[in-house]
């Protein structure tokens, strides 16, 4: 078993990310804590590859305009940014 934890700078739009979570992880294994602004998934560590995850969390980010998420999986943690735009060419 493994938790995955996703702090979040903004709860405005956490419920995309719960739900994106949701589709890859069922209902039962999300949960929100208020008090830090952090999404928990309880996991099996071979159900989902860490890409499907991450995936999830960028586009997420990128669908409600977030600054960034940091992840965590057991003891390691990492910040996920937002897309930047690409450079316009001349």
């Amino acid at each position: 078993m493994v938790e995955i934890r996703v702090t979040v700078d903004d709860d405005m739009g956490v419920h995309g990310l719960m739900r994106r979570l949701a589709a890859l992880f069922g209902r039962s294994a999300i949960s929100f804590d208020h008090s830090c602004n952090e999404v928990r998934v309880e996991s099996e560590w071979e159900s989902r590859g860490v890409v499907t995850v991450i995936d999830a969390i960028e586009a997420w980010i990128e669908e409600d305009g977030g600054r960034c998420a940091m992840l965590s999986i057991g003891d390691r943690s990492y910040t996920l940014p937002a897309p930047r735009p690409l450079a316009a060419s001349h």
